[in-house]
């Protein structure tokens, strides 16, 4: 248990004292992962309170702005933070003899000046002398999982990625978005949203590529936006999942499964 705070590791001496086991999943998804030949061995958190770059202070002053910088220390504290809460979460997962962790949820919260970073889920255990090689980690609920594995796909660890830029809101916004300019688009704002979201999808695709996954499946997508100086708006998409790995060709997937995204180069 080194490496982990003393709250948790007295946490994990008292499940291991008592021999009670905790979940955080669903009767449908404890019942899902049984089914697939795993079974819950406890609950698992990790989190960590950084003093992150704010947001607001990532636009240096001017009408212009760094496209290739903008933003990139605060999505460097965001990558700090989550990839440290789920490292915190893996640690208790394997203290416990775990074989993944499943129905992962990721969050953030305002601490003052500064953030926590939570990672929470339920720790998994193989019922089978054959186990995982490394410590899987999904943000799949433990039925998804279920409905994955029998499909023949594997869950190999779940990804964050983000991705933020900003306009200039000049004479064509400002016109846009006047009181009586009616319904019409907004066109430096479509591009700004479009532009972070594909960005923030890209690095997914990269993420998973580097986790040496044969695909993913995004659980979640979130957008936020903010005026970081004066005629200036800026948007942060974030996008979360997990990178899946085939294992055997089995029978095809029950109904109602999450879709699979194959990542391929475009063209191929």
């Amino acid at each position: 248990m080194h490496g982990l705070p003393p709250a948790a590791v007295e946490r994990l001496n008292r499940a291991k004292r008592s021999g009670v086991r905790t979940s955080l999943l669903s009767a449908p998804s404890a019942a899902g992962i049984k089914a697939v030949g795993l079974e819950p061995v406890g609950e698992v958190m990790g989190c960590v309170v950084l003093n992150t770059v704010s947001r607001y202070q990532t636009y240096a002053p001017g009408y212009g702005y760094n496209a290739s910088s903008f933003a990139r220390p605060y999505l460097q504290a965001l990558d700090t933070g989550y990839n440290t809460a789920l490292e915190r979460l893996r640690a208790e997962a394997r203290a416990l003899g775990a074989d993944g962790v499943v129905d992962i949820r990721l969050s953030l919260s305002s601490l003052g000046q500064a953030e926590e970073f939570l990672a929470m889920g339920t720790a998994v255990r193989a019922q089978s002398t054959t186990r995982p090689k490394a410590l899987f980690t999904t943000d799949l609920s433990g039925s998804d999982v279920a409905k994955l594995m029998l499909a023949g796909w594997a869950p190999v660890q779940v990804e964050w990625a983000g991705a933020a830029n900003a306009v200039y809101t000049g004479v064509a916004t400002q016109a846009q978005t006047a009181l009586y300019a009616g319904n019409i688009e907004v066109g430096s704002y479509t591009r700004l949203i479009n532009h972070v979201r594909a960005d923030a999808r890209t690095r997914f695709h990269d993420m998973v590529r580097k986790a040496g996954a044969e695909g993913g499946i995004v659980n979640r997508m979130s957008l936020s936006t903010w005026e970081p100086g004066e005629q200036i708006v800026a948007a942060l998409a974030s996008v979360y999942g997990t990178a899946i790995a085939k294992f055997h060709r089995g029978a095809a997937a029950p109904a109602r499964t999450l879709t699979v995204m194959p990542l391929r180069r475009q063209g191929e």
